[in-house]
């Protein structure tokens, strides 16, 4: 046994081998933490880095970047400007500002508020659905019908409660759709609620998902949609909408065929690109009304609103046009390729031939800048089942039989369009001639419907109580007599057996380029 001095006798092992090592492992431990401490540092760091980076507008905007565009809720308006949307949003804010103040001046009065939700395409990028104009024209028809229900009795109630507007932008495609609705839903638990959503967007497969989403969601949120015009969303539960469906589109446009016997040799032409809900809706209301007009082989292209898609190869089609001698279209696409289909036809061997092309869509009234030159010299006309005319819109006394509301609604002269003109013009939203498009019309529908049901609700209440979001949408489908909608695109009524499809909307039917001296018969959905 080695008994060298400091050694341990058992296996040489050294005396202090067992002594407690707290010392080094306190060593450990600080070297740890700080390493920690720097991660969490540098961690913090690039998420506040990236949130700045990201942020759209200042901290109070709500709004994040995503693919390039701002998305979220914009519960201030004047904390981030989207683009072309400057002066609108100013009066907006302003809007919302004076509704606040009067409720901090007197909380416990007649001033407690409740917020109603514009869910839209805010922002544009290639091949949008919407374009900028449609977009500035969505917001402002929101705004005029805000602003009507707090200072006049245009929607029953004058002024109780008073109604805030928020912007929530899902993006141009709506894509983004889900964290911009969960923060909806959160809203509708506020003090002062968020009690409804209008706009939706356009008929596509995000407008639906968004709308089967809020429809199971314990939020009970109402939605008013003002141009998603596909019959798919029919029986969604809360939903309902200020557009004519596909279905009261084709309606009209068999009306207009009724009345033209010469147009009786068709074609069906659709876009068959990746699933678009409104084409392949349009598509079988075509084939469900209107079978017998279609005497020549359906063609097909692919449209550009599909990103993958970069030419639409219409040379085809226009051959097939003058082989089948097909003097009627009925196409099913979305207006970003109308106009290229247009253009494709002027090169046809059958010039001849004249042409009427049918689509049902809120308005095509921007086809106008493709001049006669395209149009009236090649023989090529549009027949737009659209949900306003913007002869509705003049004060030519030529166009004023054009008027729908000069005719009688319920035994008494229908005054909503006149009255909505009126305030058009004093809000100085801009000329008539921003009305022609129909998004404008057909949102302020949608504001003026959410208002009306929220109204309603009020008239129920114990005083001091706000509505909540599911009674407002509990009394959608009672918007029918005695709490009929006065929009701007007719006598609105909304009833179990129509479910989304409003009773009382003016279908007209617009001829581009105009021959019309007098009015087509106008459609009346219901």
């Amino acid at each position: 046994m080695n008994s060298r001095a400091g050694l341990s006798p058992v296996a040489e092992i050294p005396p202090d081998y067992f002594a407690p090592r707290v010392p080094r492992l306190r060593k450990v431990l600080r070297s740890v933490a700080v390493v920690v401490t720097v991660i969490a540092v540098l961690t913090a760091g690039a998420l506040v880095t990236r949130f700045v980076i990201n942020r759209c507008g200042d901290l109070r905007s709500g709004l994040t970047k995503m693919d390039g565009e701002c998305i979220g809720v914009l519960t201030d308006a004047s904390a981030y400007t989207f683009k072309g949307l400057e002066s609108i949003q100013v009066t907006i804010d302003q809007e919302n500002d004076r509704v606040h103040k009067a409720w901090l001046a007197d909380p416990d009065g007649n001033t407690q508020y409740v917020r109603v939700a514009l869910l839209s395409p805010l922002t544009t990028a290639t091949n949008s659905f919407m374009s900028i104009d449609q977009i500035r024209h969505s917001v402002q028809g929101a705004y005029l019908a805000q602003h009507r229900a707090n200072h006049s009795a245009a929607f029953k109630d004058a002024s109780s409660p008073p109604i805030q507007l928020v912007l929530a932008s899902p993006g141009s495609r709506q894509t983004h759709w889900e964290p911009v609705v969960r923060q909806l839903e959160r809203m509708a638990g506020d003090d002062h609620p968020l009690v409804a959503i209008v706009g939706m967007g356009t008929s596509v497969a995000a407008t639906r998902d968004a709308a089967l989403h809020l429809a199971r969601s314990s939020s009970g949120l109402p939605m008013v949609s003002a141009v998603a015009s596909t019959d798919d969303f029919r029986d969604i539960e809360g939903f309902v909408r200020t557009t004519p469906s596909n279905t009261d589109y084709v309606a009209a446009l068999a009306g207009y065929l009724g009345g033209h016997p010469n147009l009786n040799n068709g074609m069906l032409v659709s876009d068959a690109s990746a699933p678009d809900l409104y084409v392949q809706d349009l598509r079988d209301a075509y084939n469900a009304q209107l079978k017998s007009y279609l005497k020549a082989d359906e063609k097909k292209f692919f449209g550009l609103a599909d990103n993958k898609n970069k030419t639409q190869l219409f040379a085809n089609i226009s051959q097939s046009v003058c082989i089948s001698r097909s003097n009627l279209i009925l196409y099913a696409g979305r207006a970003l390729d109308l106009d290229d289909f247009i253009k494709s036809l002027k090169e046809r061997a059958c010039k001849d031939l004249g042409i009427s092309i049918m689509v049902g869509a809120t308005s095509l009234i921007f086809l106008e800048n493709l001049g006669s030159d395209l149009l009236t010299n090649n023989k090529i006309k549009i027949v737009n089942a659209a949900a306003v005319h913007p002869k509705w819109f003049t004060s030519k006394v030529d166009d004023q039989g054009f008027r729908p509301d000069a005719t009688a609604s319920g035994g008494q002269t229908y005054d909503g369009l006149k009255k909505f003109l009126e305030d058009f013009d004093e809000e100085g939203l801009g000329g008539r001639q921003e009305l022609a498009d129909g998004y404008l019309v057909t949102h302020h529908d949608a504001m003026a419907t959410a208002v009306m049901a929220i109204r309603v609700v009020n008239g129920q209440l114990e005083k001091g109580k706000l509505p909540q979001a599911r009674d407002v949408r509990g009394q959608l489908l009672n918007l029918n007599t005695g709490s009929e909608v006065p929009g701007a695109g007719g006598n609105l009524r909304f009833t179990q057996d129509r479910k989304a499809d409003p009773v009382g909307k003016w279908v007209p039917i617009i001829e581009i380029p105009s021959a019309e001296t007098s009015p087509t018969p106008l459609f009346v959905t219901g």
